[in-house]
């Protein structure tokens, strides 16, 4: 099938030289013009249900590998799989998530955790201000949402992350994957609540280079991905990474709601991330599964409820995110 563009948004042979450069080693790089789900098509590679030998008709394709890299393998740790069109990505609550062709950087990347489960949750925590230190770069200010967006200043969605355990004889993978609203005009927001990096910079967009965008992403992450694998049985939330992380999240000291799974609500002020990196509600209760919804107080000043989960005053919904550790796709 022959590209319907000219060049691809990332150039998988100068990403692969720009992350030698800053000493990272990325030994795969698979970059489509479009795909269904960059999540999808990454963890069917991870399962052996596909391999990099297979020549896909419905795409166009290019590959950057390392010299030792076979193609009938399981991609290795760091592999990074892109797309210019992602058209069938996983939202909130198994909804379907898509944005037009060429403006969002869409990418997914492959992580060999070890034994670090207790610490899993941290891993959407990092990619999170992996992002908004990129975004920041790219010149406008962000901040994180626990546990898997990162939004304006003003509370409006730039990112959404999803990262999936896809267990192996070999030991657990996991595919994280995070869609950035890059590009967008006004007119192709999915709602009122998001926003662009070209919206917020008043640009049309072309300026936004994701090659850049994408290898400072790399560049956060994979350093205090790797910090977090040697932690070993240490708090991660006291280390360099775990405070620059809580510094950026907005959530924390905010008034919040919590959709648990059980369809519940938990109501409390966000009061800290526990060693696993799930949220602590009044400085008692830990939550690692729900959405959370940021709370404003209403027009009277009432407060916004209590952490038993029965609303004790008025309030209304400010942002919301799939609180999840290991969940919600962008």
């Amino acid at each position: 099938m022959n590209s319907q563009h000219s060049p691809f948004l990332v150039d998988v042979e100068s990403l692969r030289r720009k992350a030698a450069a800053r000493d990272l080693d990325l030994p795969v790089i698979i970059w489509d013009d479009v795909c269904s789900s960059t999540n999808d098509e990454l963890a069917s590679l991870v399962r052996g249900q596909s391999t990099l030998a297979d020549d896909p008709t419905d795409r166009t394709r290019r590959i950057a590998v390392s010299n030792a890299t076979d193609f009938a393998e399981v991609p290795a740790q760091f592999c990074v799989y892109g797309t210019d069109h992602q058209n069938a990505g996983h939202g909130r609550l198994g909804r379907t998530w898509t944005v037009p062709a060429r403006r969002s950087l869409t990418f997914s990347i492959v992580l060999e955790p070890g034994a670090v489960f207790d610490s899993w949750g941290w891993i959407p925590l990092i990619a999170g201000e992996a992002v908004r230190a990129a975004i920041a770069e790219a010149g406008v200010s962000a901040v994180l949402k626990w546990p898997n967006d990162v939004l304006t200043a003003d509370g409006k969605k730039l990112c959404g992350i999803l990262a999936r355990v896809e267990p192996l004889p070999t030991g657990p993978r996991i595919v994280l994957g995070m869609g950035i609203n890059t590009r967008l005009q006004p007119d192709d927001l999915p709602r009122e609540s998001a926003s662009s990096i070209a919206i917020e910079t008043d640009t049309d967009g072309s300026e936004v280079a994701h090659e850049d965008l994408l290898i400072s992403i790399l560049s956060t992450l994979i350093p205090a991905y790797r910090e977090l694998v040697e932690y070993d049985d240490d708090d991660f939330s006291r280390s360099t990474v775990g405070n620059e992380v809580r510094a950026n999240m907005v959530t924390l000291g905010t008034q919040v709601r919590v959709e648990r799974p059980d369809g519940s609500n938990l109501y409390g002020r966000a009061t800290g991330l526990d060693a696993g990196g799930d949220l602590i509600i009044d400085n008692d209760i830990s939550v690692s599964a729900g959405d959370v919804h940021h709370l404003r107080p209403a027009a009277d000043g009432t407060a916004t409820g209590t952490a038993a989960g029965t609303a004790t005053g008025t309030a209304t919904d400010a942002a919301t995110g799939t609180a999840r550790g290991l969940g919600g796709r962008r």
